[in-house]
């Protein structure tokens, strides 16, 4: 009788695999984003019971936190129960001029859905929906404070990706920018301050641009500063820009509706203005980046969403009377720039 041979046991792929699909990774940094840990290593190493005390956590359950978060190069045990900052850990600093805290304070309904991911794959329709009942954007709708959260997860990263756009064309040309779906304004303000002479106006809905104020202040161009409160979905755009910027929008929605933001644009802007989507994108199947990848999976999870290629992207300007200028790749992702047809 011939028995089958059991397959040899590679244990570092189960290792790999163990490490790659290990979802208790982001929920620990975000406990230690919320305790603010990496806040309070600012000076240098810290016992764990002096950490402690200062953030109100359990010694031995930070202790833990900190060795495991240790093994993926955030935080470094320096000295038997003494920790410090990395270079990521480091980011995670509420101080840091480019801080990704917020990035992991997400708000708990966006992870939940992740929940529902084997409904998604069955049918293509978002995660979110099947989870909560209800879509991502009517939902911060009705929770202002997960929608205040949410736009602080956006506004989290626009440190990072202002630096890459702001090499991708040349900004002093425009002498006024219209931030479409501009949030809390984070964006349009880095970018008003750049150029004293250029000016902005941010249009989103009243509870998300009702902190911008606050924003524009601080970044010094609240004189430059026009804020509307609006849907782009319903409402007509601010005319007058000569430059209308669309940063991680386009990817949330169906061809149908960003094509329908695009022609509201169009219609709102000069004959010689310029469109300009920012967002991750699929320049081709093979050149694709691991970051265009994670945000068409995001998106398709979130509001069954997604990257576009460029033929997609041309397709979807065409449609709104735009025709494509240029697609400059970024260490972020590609800045489109288009124009009236």
């Amino acid at each position: 009788m011939l028995t089958r041979r059991r397959p040899r046991i590679d244990v570092p792929a189960i290792l790999r695999l163990m490490e790659v699909g290990d979802y208790l990774l982001p929920y620990t940094i975000r406990a230690v984003c919320l305790l603010g840990v990496a806040d309070h290593l600012t000076q240098g190493p810290r016992p764990v019971a002096e950490l402690a005390r200062a953030v109100g956590a359990d010694e031995p359950a930070l202790t833990k936190a900190l060795r495991y978060l240790a093994t993926r190069d955030l935080f470094a045990e320096v000295a038997p129960g003494e920790f410090g900052l990395t270079p990521m850990a480091d980011l995670l600093r509420a101080d840091h001029p480019y801080s990704a805290r917020d990035i992991f304070l997400s708000p708990v309904a966006c992870t939940r859905a992740m929940e529902g991911l084997d409904h998604t794959l069955r049918t293509g329709e978002g995660a979110f929906d099947a989870v909560h009942g209800i879509g991502m954007w009517e939902h911060f709708r009705g929770n202002p404070t997960d929608g205040a959260a949410f736009d602080k997860v956006m506004s989290g990263v626009t440190g990072m990706e202002l630096q890459a756009i702001l090499r991708a064309t040349t900004w002093s040309r425009f002498g006024t920018v219209v931030d479409v779906g501009g949030g809390n304004g984070r964006f349009l303000g880095d970018l008003l301050a750049r150029y004293p002479t250029m000016r902005g106006v941010l249009f989103d809905l009243p509870t998300v641009v009702a902190n911008a104020p606050t924003t524009f202040a601080g970044a010094g161009v609240a004189d430059r500063v026009r804020i509307v409160a609006g849907s782009f979905l319903s409402d007509n755009i601010p005319p007058g820009g000569d430059a209308y910027v669309l940063k991680r929008i386009l990817y949330s929605w169906h061809d149908d509706v960003a094509t329908d933001v695009l022609r509201r644009i169009r219609a709102a802007m000069a004959d010689d203005g310029r469109v300009f989507i920012l967002e991750a994108g699929r320049p081709t199947e093979e050149e694709t980046s691991p970051l265009a990848r994670r945000m068409d999976m995001l998106m398709l999870t979130l509001s069954a969403g997604g990257a576009r290629g460029l033929d997609e992207q041309r397709a979807l300007l065409a449609g709104a009377g735009l025709e494509l200028v240029s697609a400059t790749p970024t260490v972020m992702f590609p800045v489109i720039e288009a124009r009236p047809v």
